[in-house]
């Protein structure tokens, strides 16, 4: 009895502070982590909050290959860990959203979004670190629409743990880089985080980056994202140009500075943020965009006008960043990137921080049929083999001794 009113005032203290909420009060007692605790850390430019980027409540994502760590300590394993949810907006889905987690290397791969998920591997007391993934989910109703938020979404509440356990701050790396795609790059075709973005982004994690992967099925620079008719926008639209160039820019089509339907990625100066303060622009983007609008009807002028305005954009809002435009891997819109990288280092003759990867005409015909590499959508040999020559590449550039620092 003493020992479990001690654990209620010590619970009810650590409540008043903000530090976690009471969950039930017994000799098994227990507390919750909430989502603005310092023990998460959140991809950045994936996640917002029940108020702006932020909030007290829930933390969601809409973005397969994001993801959120978060560190406790525990004096013993009595309880297992639960990862609590808001399932609220799936009442009308089909399926919904699978995870990927590992706690103290303990990996568990094929995880439905549930209220509670009881979260295995924590062997013995100590400091633990429990990292989620949204590993992938129907490509529909993810983005949203007219003010409204997208239904097929992650939301994230909070870890609930034994009452012995504390939180244990962490801190997001400075530095970090956002990976932006297509199918390709959300990861179909690839299975349980095979993908090449998510390979690359752990390549980067090693040398000290977050990453933040902003990819969805059908979309490209002009072409609309998820399945058609799809409510994620072009990722920079443009109309009415003439031979590639003018035109006009149109924001509501686009979502190259968005989140979702109802937060800016931009700070108020107008800059790329990692969480919506300023001085939080990305070092590395990585861009994978031109299949979707080679393969379905686009118009081919405001594709260029679109590929060069947004390289413009792209720069202004995060000025010390390096660009990476990647090829596409069936070599699609090839010719027409990389005369846009040509005109744009033309026009800025003093910005090394533009590259071009390309992995060349093999590669689009080792995926121009089913067969060892896969299709329109590389198997996983063939995301593996991509995320490495990516990421030889990629440091050579961030690292090498030519590197612009």
């Amino acid at each position: 009895m003493r020992k479990t009113m001690s654990i209620l005032i010590t619970l009810q203290v650590m409540n008043i502070l903000g530090l976690v909420s009471l969950a039930q009060v017994d000799d098994t007692a227990v507390m919750t982590i909430p989502v603005d605790s310092p023990a998460f850390v959140f991809s950045p430019g994936n996640w917002v909050g029940d108020s702006g980027r932020g909030g007290r409540i829930f933390r969601q994502t809409w973005n397969p290959g994001a993801y959120f760590r978060v560190t406790w300590e525990s004096a013993s394993t009595n309880v297992v860990p639960s990862l609590l949810l808001d399932t609220s907006t799936y009442s009308a889905m089909k399926s919904v959203p699978k995870l990927a987690y590992n706690l103290d290397g303990i990996w568990n791969g094929d995880v439905p979004c549930a209220k509670e998920i009881p979260v295995e591997g924590a062997a013995k007391a100590g400091k633990h670190v429990l990292t989620v993934y949204l590993k992938m989910s129907t490509q529909v109703h993810r983005w949203g629409s007219e003010g409204v938020s997208g239904s097929n979404v992650v939301r994230i509440t909070g870890l609930r743990l034994g009452a012995d356990s504390k939180p244990c701050t962490d801190t997001p790396q400075t530095r970090w880089a956002m990976i932006v795609g297509d199918s390709i790059t959300e990861g179909c075709g690839a299975y349980e985080l095979e993908c090449y973005s998510h390979l690359v982004g752990q390549a980067l994690q090693t040398q000290g980056y977050e990453y933040a992967v902003s990819a969805c099925g059908w979309s490209g620079w002009l072409h609309r994202g998820d399945n058609p008719p799809g409510d994620v926008p072009g990722y920079y639209v443009v109309t009415n140009s003439m031979n590639g160039a003018g035109g006009e820019y149109v924001d509501s089509l686009s979502r190259w500075n968005k989140i979702d339907s109802l937060h800016s990625l931009l700070d108020s100066k107008g800059r790329i943020s990692a969480y919506g303060e300023t001085g939080q622009e990305p070092s590395v983007i990585m861009i994978n965009y031109g299949t979707n609008d080679a393969i379905h009807p686009t118009n081919a002028s405001d594709v260029r006008a679109s590929m060069a305005q947004c390289l413009e954009a792209l720069r202004k809002a995060a000025p010390g960043a390096h660009i990476f435009i990647i090829i596409p891997f069936g070599q699609y819109k090839a010719k027409e990137l990389y005369e846009t990288v040509d005109a744009y280092r033309s026009a800025h003759p003093d910005d090394r921080r533009l590259s071009v990867i390309d992995m060349g005409p093999d590669a689009a015909r080792a995926i121009a049929k089913k067969g060892y590499w896969g299709d329109l959508h590389p198997n996983p040999r063939a995301h593996a083999t991509f995320a490495a020559k990516i990421t030889a590449r990629m440091m050579a550039v961030l690292c090498g001794p030519e590197a612009v620092k």
